[in-house]
């Protein structure tokens, strides 16, 4: 192996885990989603802790983190939700970067607070870049989910620095506001007013139903609406099912639909609602009004 080339060698996997950039443009016309960290927040926290690229590709992990080896010497952060995280088995903070040495093993545990974390490499993670992106999605990429026994490359890096004594605020709301704001949808205007009322009178709450392409929320509404000749659609719109339920498109979503679109999430509020588990409640804020 060349000495500017490192590997981490998956010990132990947790629930879900890919690679990730800010995602795959200009492919929409293909059929292709744009993919990218559900979490766009502690994503761009991650480098910018580190001083890298802000597209470079981030380790998503969610739930439950893995179990890791580092084979070269570099430097890494840990941001997103709160989990026991330890290093060689000491205890690590999170949003913390720390030098890493050839041999170290970090653990991380089942998360306490939020659903998504995310490990921050100095320079990225080096996985191949297919159509302008190192994005894991199937069909796409070899790979689309972390396996026991994968080596994930990135570029070694030994730091002369010290520790930097300056902190970087960190906007903890993000794991604990319930609230999402949200635009009016192209079909919005379609509802009935009492039934576009109640979308911001009650919580709804995260079904099962859930992956990095869309979350079902549980209550449903009253839907007289039909179904729309098939259009564009995007990671945050919110579409309403023949049979009433609400669903949010995320960041795997197909890029057209033929589902009312009811509403739009804020960037903000898409990664707000990706730090969410099941069964956890949510309110829709109308930041603008129709």
């Amino acid at each position: 192996m060349n000495i500017s080339e490192g590997q981490i060698e998956v010990i132990k996997t947790g629930f879900y885990s890919s690679i990730q950039d800010l995602g795959r443009f200009g492919q929409g016309h293909w059929g292709i989603p744009a993919a990218g960290a559900m979490d766009r927040q502690s994503f761009a926290l991650a480098n910018h802790l580190l001083q890298n690229d802000p597209n470079d590709a981030c380790l998503e992990m969610t739930m439950l983190g893995d179990e890791l080896k580092f084979i070269g010497y570099t430097e890494i952060v840990l941001t997103g939700a709160e989990a026991s995280i330890q290093l060689n088995g000491s205890k690590h903070p999170i949003n913390k970067p720390v030098k890493i040495k050839n041999g170290d093993i970090l653990k991380i545990g089942p998360f306490t607070t939020g659903f998504r974390m995310y490990l921050g490499i100095k320079g990225g993670f080096q996985s191949p870049c297919i159509l302008k992106s190192r994005s894991w999605y199937k069909g796409i990429t070899e790979n689309f989910r972390l396996k026991k026994g994968a080596l994930l490359p990135f570029k070694t890096h030994q730091s002369k620095s010290n520790t930097p004594y300056a902190k970087v605020a960190i906007d903890e709301s993000l794991l604990k506001n319930k609230t999402l704001d949200v635009y009016a949808g192209p079909e919005a205007e379609k509802l009935p007013r009492s039934t576009f009322e109640q979308l911001f009178e009650k919580n709804f709450h995260l079904s099962a139903q859930q992956n990095r392409m869309g979350i079902q929320l549980k209550e449903p509404l009253v839907n007289e609406l039909k179904e729309i000749l098939t259009a564009p659609v995007y990671p945050g719109t919110v579409q309403l099912t023949p049979g009433g339920k609400l669903l949010i498109l995320m960041r795997d979503a197909q890029v057209t639909g033929g589902y009312p679109r009811i509403l739009q999430l804020s960037q903000t509020a898409i990664s707000c609602l990706a730090q969410k588990k099941q069964g956890e409640s949510i309110r829709f804020n109308l930041v603008d009004t129709y």
